[in-house]
This record gives C-alpha cells, structure tokens and sequence, in this order.
C-alpha cells in the first residue's frame, strides 16, 4: 500500500492484492477537508484492512468519514464496503440504484462473481451486506455535494462522480498505468458488456467539457484533461471492435486470443505500450485482456442474433 497526495486535500491510495502479487491493483481515492471527507471504490474485502491503515495514517477516525461512493458494486470495487463502514457508523454508501438491492442481500451479487471469476472471487474475499440505513437518502443527495452521471456500458449499474474539478470515472475510461515517460490504457470490457450504452455514456461525459478536470481511475492513477482522455478512450474501444470484427471468424482457432492481441498491439499504439509494464503486470494484464475480448465478442454475438 502506499499513499499519494495530489492535492492538500485528495490522496491516491494505491492497495496491493498481495495474494496475485499484483501491485497497485487498485487506486482508492480518498478526499478529506474541513466539511467533507469521503472514499471512492474502496475495493474487495481482502483489501480492507490495506485501506484502514490508509485511513488511520491520515487520521480519518471512526466519525470522521461521510460518504462511501461506489462507482459500481463489481466485487474489485465494492466488495469491501460492508467489511469497511462497519468501522465508520456515521458514514453513507452512494450506489447506482440498481446496485442497492445486491449491496444488501450480496448471494446473487457473490455467485454471479464466482460464476465470472472463479478462484479470483475466493481470492478477493466475501461480501459482506449492507444494512439499507447506511445508503444515502434523496435529501443527501439534494444537497449536491457531488454530480453524479450515469454511465453504463461497463456495467448497468454504473456512475460516475465529478466533485470540483475531479472526475472519478470508475471503468467507462478503461484502465490505465503510468509508465515513466508515458502512460498504458486499455478499454474496460467485462464479459457482461453494452458497447451502445457504454457510447451514450462516453458522449454524456463529453458533453460535460472537461477539459479542465483531472480523471481519476481505479486501476490506477490519474491524468489532467479528462476530455482528451475520453476521446482517447472511445477511439480506443472503437479500433478494438473493428479488429475484433474482423478477425472473430478465426475464435476457434487455439491462438485466437494470441492473433487478437498481436493485432491490438499493432492497430492501437496506446495498447502497445503494455511491452513497457513490468513482467508481472503484463502476465495479469493478459489474463484480464482476455476477459476484456469475451466482452466485445459476446457483445457482438448479441448483436448478430438480433439482426437474424
């Protein structure tokens, strides 16, 4: 785990899953000031105690959090909440409302992610529920504390936040790695993934001109002008489903996934840079690449029966 401050008031924490031997395998932010202290995706279970140290070195006591704010319940994001808040009494969770239900009662949340992510799952640790008073309410939010977008496509319980000049994008940006004199960033595609929806959500992003906003992401860091970056990032997405496209005639072959990548690496000089990761990220970025792959193809299955 280590600590980053960007400003006086916001930190980049970046939490190990020590048990992959993935480093920063998760950046959750946290913003404290005189009136408001709150956490964006504070990640599975068997990170949490991760996040508490955090906490307790920048002296975030118990009645001192106030907002919990889920950019998606995926288990990597928010599958510690529950495990987290029972330490802080006094804060809430800010979830898409479609999220709520699974937040409090997590079994079909806890086998879907079985179902998609097997061992991982074990790995990333149970859920614990949420009692329903320890969401906001209508009247928190009225008080427009943080914007909040919805953007699907990742997820159909997907949002995102802006809070002063931060945009906390969640996954529609994709993910991204800083590299010493330059940056990696691949789209976020899980298996269960709406390519339409995820432009809706993109182009309601765009509109927003956020030029001047720094993008925060979950896996990891952050980078000034977020508008640059979400045009990058839907340009990025569109060259993956063209070559997926055209090259998804050869899925049975036993190197299918071996073409896909060369190629992606070839047509998308972003991607590319995952040659310039550390051999251990670039073992697990090729495993999460696959998974990534399955969400465009099951995408555009989807589509070709609706056609026929």
């Amino acid at each position: 785990m280590n600590i980053y401050k960007v400003d006086s008031n916001l930190y980049d924490v970046r939490l190990d899953l020590e048990k992959m031997g993935i480093k920063n395998f998760l950046s959750t932010w946290i913003y404290k000031d005189d009136n408001i202290c709150f956490i964006v995706d504070p990640g599975p279970s068997v990170l949490i105690d991760s996040l508490k140290q955090a906490l307790n070195i920048l002296n975030i006591g118990k009645n001192d959090l106030n907002y919990i704010l889920l950019t998606h319940i995926h288990i990597d994001h928010a599958g510690g909440t529950g495990k987290l808040i029972s330490h802080f009494p006094n804060a809430k969770v800010l979830c898409h409302p479609r999220g709520l239900k699974h937040l409090i009662s997590p079994e079909q949340l806890w086998s879907a992610s079985i179902k998609t992510l097997g061992d991982m799952a074990e790995i990333y640790e149970k859920i614990i529920p949420i009692s329903k008073e320890q969401f906001s309410s209508p009247s928190d939010l009225d008080k427009g504390i943080f914007r909040i977008i919805e953007t699907l496509g990742h997820a159909p319980h997907h949002q995102s936040y802006i809070f002063k000049n931060y945009l906390f994008i969640g996954e529609v940006g994709g993910t991204h790695k800083d590299l010493a004199e330059n940056y990696y960033l691949r789209p976020a595609t899980p298996p269960v993934f709406d390519y339409n929806a995820w432009k809706v959500a993109i182009q309601t992003l765009l509109n927003e001109h956020l030029v001047n906003h720094i993008i925060c992401y979950p896996h990891y860091g952050m980078r000034k002008n977020a508008d640059a970056m979400l045009k990058i990032a839907e340009h990025q997405l569109s060259i993956w489903v063209e070559v997926i496209q055209k090259l998804i005639y050869l899925r049975h072959q036993s190197n299918f996934y071996d073409l896909l990548i060369s190629e992606l690496e070839r047509k998308d000089t972003i991607f590319a840079n995952i040659k310039l990761l550390e051999d251990q990220a670039r073992k697990f970025e090729l495993i999460f690449i696959k998974n990534c792959i399955d969400g465009i193809l099951n995408f555009l299955d989807k589509k070709k029966k609706k056609i026929e």
